[in-house]
């Protein structure tokens, strides 16, 4: 067991050879977390923020401290922890912009990834938050293996309020856009993921 938490640090759960059994009693959940240091988390050893919750969750769970991540910027992040592929070969080499004349790649569709893998394994697989791999297919979080899409399609949000870019709205429920007022992108996140 651990072993497989120690290996989903950097998800090569594809060379494993754990019994569907293992698989089906272990879950597991990540967090994903744009612009965060490592040292931003009072767990981690932060003085000035105060994070309990995820403290209880390192508590109670396994701490990682040697996960490093592969970029600076959230696509190629998201390209290859969800791949286990560097950015690079996965056709994601910087950020997948929402204006396509600027956009630094486009997940390759033959890329396999992680959520694909584990609905093999008897997993379900869900996604509550920012995609930003991809606006159209066959890039969107439900056809990359996500059972379950709710949140930000698109780059980065103009305001949290509104969830717009460019003037388009990219919050989405599976593949249905959704039209929510008066609430803070961030406690969408949280009431959805709860």
């Amino acid at each position: 067991m651990r072993l497989l938490l120690q290996t989903l640090s950097f998800i090569f759960l594809i060379n494993l050879s754990l019994t569907a059994d293992i698989l089906k009693k272990s879950n597991f959940l990540v967090i994903m977390v744009d612009d965060l240091g490592y040292g931003d988390l009072s767990s981690y050893g932060a003085k000035d923020i105060k994070t309990p919750e995820i403290d209880k969750l390192v508590k109670e769970g396994i701490k990682f401290t040697e996960f490093t991540a592969n970029s600076c910027v959230c696509s190629p992040t998201r390209a290859a922890f969800l791949t286990g592929r560097y950015q690079d070969l996965v056709g994601v080499p910087g950020v997948i912009r929402t204006p396509i004349k600027s956009n630094f790649g486009h997940l390759d569709p033959k890329a396999v990834a992680l959520p694909e893998i584990l609905k093999k394994g008897g997993y379900r697989t869900s996604l509550i938050g920012k995609w930003h791999l991809g606006l159209e297919a066959p890039n969107l979080p439900n056809e990359r293996g996500f059972e379950e899409f709710k949140g930000f399609q698109a780059d980065m949000m103009e305001d949290y309020w509104n969830y717009k870019r460019f003037g388009k709205n990219y919050m989405y429920h599976n593949e249905k856009q959704l039209d929510i007022k008066g609430k803070h992108a961030t406690e969408l996140f949280t009431e959805w993921a709860v």
